[in-house]
C-alpha cells in the first residue's frame, strides 16, 4: 500500500496518512479484517517517521475503524453501513468547513489587495488617470500605482509578477511597498536599474516582474516611458492612428540579471490625449475562437474606443473583451489610462 505523502504540505504528515487510510477505508479498498504492516515496517515503506504513522493508527482507533493490538498489529475493524456513511458525512462536513475558511481567508486577502490599490481614478491639474485591475483567480500578481515623487510631476506603474495566486500577490505588496522610495530621486531609466538590481538579490530562480513605468510632467506636457518586459504601451490622439510606444534599449523583466542597461522613451502629450499602459493579460486573453486575442485584433479594438471621458473610454474597452474572450480569464487584467487634460489656471 502507498500512500501519497509529502512533507511540503502545510498538513501533517499523522494526519495525511490518517485522511488517506480514512478514505480507503470507508470505501472499501481496504477490506475488514485485513492486518496492516506493524508501525515501524508500515513507516519504512512510506519513507515516514513511526511517530507519524503511530499517531495516525491512534486516530483511526479512535474513530473505530482500526483495532489495534497490545503488541501494536493494527486491523481494519469491522464497520457497519450506517456508521460508514456517517463517518463520510463527517469529514465531507469538515472538508467544506475548511474550504469555507479557505475561501473567507482569499477574501480577505482580497480586500486587503484591493486597499493597497489607488482609487480607479485620480486626477489632478493637468492629467486624470483611470485604471482597472481584474484578478484571474481572487487575488492578483498585477499591480497599478500612481506615485508623486513631489517635483510636480506623475509618476504611473503597471506591473505584473510572473505566476498567480497568493505568491505573486505577496511579491506584489513588497514592489509596490518600495517603488516609491526608489522612483523619488531617479528618473524612469535609474528607476527600473536600481529597482531590477533589488529584486535579483530578493527574488527566487523563476520569479521576476515585468513593469512599465512612465513619468509625466503636467506643466509641459513631456511624458518619458520605460518598460522592463511588458507590452508596448499605446499612444491615443484624436483623430490619429493607434500608435505604440515603443521604448529603446534592453527591457527585460526585472530580477532576472544583475545589471541591465534600460532605456526610454519621451514623447509629448497634448490636451486630450491618452497613453494605455496595460498587462499582456489583455491582448494576449483566450479569444472566443479558440485562440489569443492577438496584438493586431486589440489594436483593432482600442482604434474603435471612442467614448469622451477615460473613465467610460476604459472601460468600454475591457466590456469588449469581456464580450469576445473566454469566460474563464486566465491571466489578470491590468490597464492604466494617463489623459493629458488642461492645465487649471493659477489663482
Amino acid at each position: 500500500m502507498i500512500l501519497n505523502l509529502t512533507e511540503l504540505s502545510s498538513e501533517p504528515l499523522h494526519s495525511q496518512i490518517s485522511r488517506q487510510l480514512r478514505a480507503r477505508i470507508l470505501s472499501g479498498a481496504v477490506p475488514e479484517g485485513s492486518e496492516l504492516p506493524p508501525v515501524h515496517t508500515f513507516a519504512r515503506s512510506q519513507r515516514v517517521s513511526a511517530i507519524s504513522v503511530q499517531r495516525a493508527f491512534e486516530d483511526l482507533a479512535a474513530e473505530g475503524l482500526l483495532h489495534l493490538a497490545p503488541d501494536g498489529a493494527a486491523s481494519i475493524a469491522k464497520v457497519s453501513g450506517e456508521r460508514r456513511r456517517d463517518l463520510a458525512q463527517q469529514r465531507l462536513l469538515e472538508t467544506l468547513r475548511e474550504q469555507e475558511f479557505s475561501v473567507k481567508e482569499l477574501e480577505l486577502a482580497r480586500d486587503i489587495q484591493c486597499r493597497l490599490l489607488p482609487p480607479p481614478e485620480v486626477s489632478g491639474s493637468g492629467w486624470r488617470v483611470v485604471a482597472r485591475n481584474e484578478p484571474a483567480r481572487f487575488v492578483a500578481g498585477d499591480f497599478y500605482d500612481v506615485l508623486r515623487p513631489g517635483d510636480g510631476s506623475i509618476g504611473v506603474v503597471v506591473a505584473d509578477v510572473a505566476g498567480k495566486g497568493i505568491g505573486p500577490s505577496l511579491l506584489m505588496a513588497s514592489v509596490k511597498a518600495v517603488l516609491p522610495y526608489i522612483a523619488v530621486e531617479r528618473d524612469v531609466r535609474e528607476t527600473l536599474a536600481e529597482l531590477n538590481r533589488r529584486l535579483r538579490h530578493e527574488l527566487g530562480r523563476r520569479e521576476f516582474v515585468a513593469l512599465c513605468l512612465a513619468r509625466y510632467k503636467p506643466s509641459t506636457g513631456r511624458l518619458e516611458v520605460g518598460n522592463a518586459g511588458l507590452p508596448d504601451p499605446y499612444l491615443l490622439r484624436s483623430g490619429a492612428r493607434v500608435e505604440a510606444v515603443e521604448v529603446p534599449g534592453e527591457r527585460l523583466p526585472l530580477g532576472l540579471r544583475d545589471e541591465v542597461a534600460y532605456g526610454s522613451a519621451v514623447l509629448t502629450l497634448e490636451p486630450g490625449d491618452r497613453v494605455l499602459l496595460l498587462s499582456d493579460g489583455l491582448p494576449e486573453a483566450e479569444h472566443e475562437d479558440g485562440g489569443p486575442l492577438g496584438y493586431e485584433r486589440f489594436e483593432a479594438r482600442l482604434a474603435r474606443q471612442d467614448e469622451p471621458s477615460a473613465d467610460a473610454w476604459l472601460e468600454g474597452l475591457l466590456e469588449c473583451l469581456r464580450q469576445e474572450t473566454s469566460t474563464m480569464q486566465q491571466d489578470d487584467w491590468t490597464a492604466l489610462l494617463l489623459e493629458r487634460t488642461e492645465q487649471e489656471p493659477l489663482r
